[in-house]
Formats: C-alpha cells, structure tokens, sequence
C-alpha cells in the first residue's frame, strides 16, 4: 500500500495519485485507488464518476471486487470512492486483499484521519509546491510517516510559479528541502493528467517506485494503531 500524503490542500495529491495510477494501468498492473479524504472526497469528481458507495460499503463487509469500480478515463484503474472517516480504518485494512498496487489519497493535514492511511502503507509518496509553506507542511507530514516506520519514497514537487528555464516551467531547487528525494516536478498546467509532459514525470515516478515487474509491494506490514 503506498500513501500519497501531503501537509497542504491543494497541493496535488489527487493528481499525483491518479497520475501515478493511470502510468501503472498503461502497464497493466490493475492498481486500486482508494479515496482516503474523509472531508472533501474527490477523486470521483476528477474522473466525472457518479458518487458511490465505497470506503463505507468495504468496511460494512461487501466484497472489494463489488466495490471497486472502474474508470473509463483511467483504463485499468479501479477505484474505492471516500467515505465517512470511522470507516477508513477497517476498509483500508480490508483493501488489502487486492493483488496490484494500492494507492491512496489521503486528506490534507496532519490530523488522525489524514494520518490514518500512514499508519497502513507500506511507503509513502509525499507531494508539496515549491512554495514555502506548503514546503514546510509537507516535511512535517515527512517526519510523521518517518515516526511511523513508514518508508517515504521520495517527494513530488508541483510547480506553482511557472519559472521557464529552457522552455519548460521549473521550481526553483534553493526552495526545496536539501535532504528530499525528489521524484519528479509536475509543471503548472490547466489539465495535468491529460498533459504529455506531465504523462512523461509521473511514467518516471511510478517507474521508480514500482519498478517494471513488480505487482505490488515487497512486504506487508502491521496495521499502527494509535
């Protein structure tokens, strides 16, 4: 299970974890995304799916393979739609049972139920801009998932201030923290997942942290609870 975390809203953590599943369903390896913002779901807004019964209906008991639903937009992906947040806990320990990668967006902040998915994950991807604040909360959302012995991957940096350098928007590296492991930039872009560049950065990222060949995780862990 792998986290896609990140201290600020709107920092691009739905786009990260859907980018990075669309990349993995090109390859064919059938990754599950699960909606893990209990506040302001909206993975289902993004891929203009009808509100379903998700997180919620796979913590009652129902079968993931019922629950699950794909999306037209994304081949190959298939989502568990966000729920009520006394939910998450049980479905994601049940959301388990998928064979392919599982990927989910967890809600801003660094408040219990944000925390949540850590707690589960195996590794976590953390996203930020390359603005100071948001910079700054995604190193503390770092240093949680660190506390909970959760692998952190590597960093994703949305650029929020369109810097050309060579043609392409940069972010300027003097703003990211030295010790990150940057995975990829994603440039600023009215519609990102339908973008080639930014197709090509989240092809790299998920290359990264599901190398070709791999199905899922190397290890599966026990839950941490409070």
């Amino acid at each position: 299970m792998l986290a896609i975390a990140g201290g600020k809203g709107g920092c691009g953590k739905t786009t990260t974890t859907l980018g990075l599943a669309a990349a993995l369903g090109r390859r064919g390896a059938e990754p599950l995304v699960i909606d893990g913002d209990c506040d302001m779901p909206d993975v289902h807004h993004r891929l203009d799916m009808p509100r379903g019964d998700g997180v919620d209906a796979l913590a009652r008991g129902r079968p993931l393979r019922a629950v699950a639903t794909g999306a037209d937009s994304l081949p190959g992906v298939h989502v568990v739609q966000g729920g009520r947040r006394r939910a998450l806990d049980t479905a994601l320990g049940r959301a388990r049972q998928w064979d392919g990668p599982i990927l989910v967006d967890c809600g801003a902040g660094t408040n219990p139920d944000a925390v949540t998915p850590l707690r589960h994950a195996e590794r976590a991807v953390v996203v930020s801009t390359n603005q100071p604040q948001c910079i700054e909360d995604a190193e503390t959302t770092r240093q949680i998932a660190r506390r909970l012995s959760t692998t952190v991957t590597g960093v994703v940096v949305r650029r929020s201030d369109p810097e050309t350098t060579g043609g392409r928007a940069g972010a300027p590296r003097s703003r990211l923290r030295p010790e990150w492991t940057v995975l990829g930039e994603i440039p600023s872009v009215d519609a990102p997942l339908e973008d080639d560049q930014v197709t090509d950065v989240f092809q790299t990222v998920a290359a990264s942290v599901y190398p070709p060949g791999s199905t899922g995780e190397p290890r599966r862990r026990t839950y941490r609870g409070r």
